[in-house]
């Protein structure tokens, strides 16, 4: 089970993690703080900020979607934003706007910067894979889904509380289907 990525909001957030990390940022580390950023909006708002589909790789937990976006720059207002990977960075092309994010989910992703400033990337990749449980080593070049249910328990959620978070992905999958 896995909410819906959205797209819209994926560029503008990863523009923020961009903006607030002082640009540019490297990809790797970018991948982890937006993953970072949506485990700690679905524990306590019980709602991603992007969504989509959640892996453990080997240099730690990630969203495929938002990999899949760096890659092929095909989210909407990603190229008026973002920019092509330089090596291993990515920088943003003029004046990011926000307007897709609420002020809880700007501050969850400001609250993640902040608290992985003083990290390298390569410790920010250890600290990923030694704080969040949810979290399985695989061998390099595979990777294994992270399970919404299993980053709500790593987080301590109580059997009531991840039942009505899963509940809300299944509505909010099938009102997208009924919109589609």
């Amino acid at each position: 089970m896995h909410f819906k990525n959205q797209a819209k909001k994926a560029t503008q957030a990863v523009a923020r993690l961009i903006k607030q990390s002082g640009a540019p940022i490297d990809y790797l580390r970018l991948s982890k703080l937006v993953y970072l950023a949506d485990r700690q909006s679905i524990i306590t708002r019980g709602i991603p900020i992007v969504g989509g589909h959640y892996f453990s790789m080997w240099k730690g937990p990630t969203i495929g979607e938002v990999m899949d976006f760096v890659n092929q720059r095909n989210a909407p207002q990603w190229k008026e934003m973002i920019s092509v990977r330089f090596g291993n960075e990515i920088r943003l092309r003029g004046t990011p706007c926000f307007e897709a994010l609420s002020q809880s989910e700007l501050n969850i992703l400001d609250l993640v910067v902040s608290e992985h400033a003083e990290r390298t990337t390569d410790e920010l990749v250890d600290w990923c894979h030694a704080n969040c449980p949810e979290y399985e080593q695989v061998s390099k070049g595979k990777r294994k889904p992270i399970e919404l249910e299993s980053i709500l328990k790593a987080a301590k959620k109580g059997t009531k509380q991840i039942q009505k978070v899963l509940q809300e992905a299944v509505e909010l999958q099938e009102m997208d289907k009924l919109l589609a």
